[in-house]
C-alpha cells in the first residue's frame, strides 16, 4: 500500500486483500499455536496430577502409620504427661506450705475454701510469725513487698542502697527463697 495510490484501490486493499491475507495467515499458524497450547495444558495438568498423586499417597501412608501407632504413641504420651504432673505436684508440694507466707491462693471447693488436713509430721506454726513477717515486711524499703511478683521487685530493686539491698536479701532468703530476687540482688551488690 503505497500513498500514490488512488482511493478505490487503497479500499481494494484495506477491504478484500488485507482481510484474505490475515485470514490465510491465521490458517497457517493457528495450528502451531493451538498445537503449542495444548502441549503446555497438558504437560500442566499431567504434573499437578502427579504431585496430587503424591501428596494422597503421603496421606494415606501417614494415616495406615497413624492407625497402627497411634494407640502406642498415646499411651506413651499419656505416661509422660502423668508422670510430669507426679513431679510437678511433688516439687509444688514442697514449695506450699501453710504459714510459711507465701501468697498461694487457698484451695476452694464450690466456692468455699477447703478446710487443709492437719499435718502430722509437722507442728503448727503460731500466728505471731504472720505478724512478726508483716512487720519486717514494711521495713523494707520496697512497699507492700509481700504483695509483689518476683519480676516487680526485680524492677524495683536498682537504686537501692547496699543496705536496702542487703535487708531485701535476708527477708527473701528467710521467707520465700526466690532466685530471680536473690539472683538480681547478687549482680547489684558486685
Amino acid at each position: 500500500m503505497s500513498d500514490d495510490q488512488n482511493p478505490a484501490e487503497r479500499a481494494l486493499d484495506l477491504l478484500v486483500y488485507g482481510p484474505v491475507g490475515l485470514a490465510l495467515y491465521v490458517r497457517d499458524t493457528v495450528p502451531t499455536f493451538l498445537k503449542v497450547f495444548v502441549s503446555r495444558g497438558r504437560s500442566e495438568l499431567t504434573s499437578r496430577r502427579r504431585k496430587v498423586g503424591e501428596q494422597a499417597s503421603g496421606a494415606r501412608s501417614l494415616g495406615e502409620a497413624a492407625l497402627t501407632l497411634g494407640p502406642d504413641v498415646r499411651r506413651r504420651v499419656e505416661d509422660g504427661l502423668r508422670g510430669a504432673r507426679q513431679l510437678a505436684e511433688q516439687a509444688f508440694s514442697g514449695l506450699v506450705v501453710p504459714g510459711d507466707g507465701s501468697n498461694a491462693a487457698p484451695e476452694t471447693t464450690n466456692g468455699r475454701p477447703a478446710t487443709a488436713a492437719p499435718d502430722r509430721g509437722r507442728q503448727s506454726e503460731p500466728a505471731v510469725d504472720t505478724t512478726v513477717q508483716r512487720a519486717e515486711a514494711q521495713a523494707l524499703a520496697i512497699p507492700d513487698y509481700d504483695e509483689l511478683s518476683a519480676s516487680q521487685v526485680v524492677e524495683r530493686l536498682d537504686g537501692l542502697s547496699a543496705r536496702d539491698l542487703a535487708a531485701v536479701r535476708a527477708y527473701e532468703e528467710a521467707h520465700r527463697g526466690r532466685r530471680t530476687i536473690l539472683f538480681k540482688i547478687d549482680q547489684l551488690i558486685t
